[in-house]
């Protein structure tokens, strides 16, 4: 019989806390794994011991000593209901006509005074909040068929 090669373990968790909602804040931390920036296995230093450093997981110098570009990794810390934009809004609500909501102009606003500012912090990490537009097709189609 084969072998599982992947797990369905998430690494989910529940923490539970007494501070506000608002007051959550996610470091979110996503990089480009290539065949160039392969790991580096470190052999655990404790017997028993079955984890990874997470320094094994940082991208190594290559040959000529080149260390990953920018666009290859991005971190950011979001807060709750924090609006990301993403590309595609950027470049769609830069278009006044594509505005259908008061919703939509606002984030327009938001948009423009983001380019005036320097442009978003945020290159491929985006966020979706309670007040967007966005459905679940899945959850949608689920809910039409018995």
């Amino acid at each position: 019989m084969a072998e599982t090669v992947w797990s369905t373990d998430t690494g989910e968790a529940v923490y539970r806390s007494r501070d506000p909602v608002r007051n959550l804040r996610l470091r979110v931390h996503l990089q480009r794994i290539t065949s160039s920036n392969f790991l580096h296995y470190q052999p655990a230093a404790e017997l028993g011991k079955d984890l990874i450093d997470l320094a094994t997981f940082r991208p190594q110098p290559t040959a000529s000593g080149h260390r990953p570009e920018e666009d290859e990794e991005e971190e950011i810390v979001i807060g709750w209901q924090e609006k990301l934009f993403s590309q595609f809004e950027v470049d769609l609500y830069q278009n006044e006509t594509a505005c259908q909501s008061p919703l939509d102009y606002q984030y327009r606003q938001e948009i423009l005074k983001l380019e005036n500012s320097g442009g978003k912090k945020n290159r491929r990490i985006f966020t979706y909040t309670d007040s967007d537009r966005y459905t679940n097709l899945e959850e949608v189609l689920g809910s039409m068929w018995p």
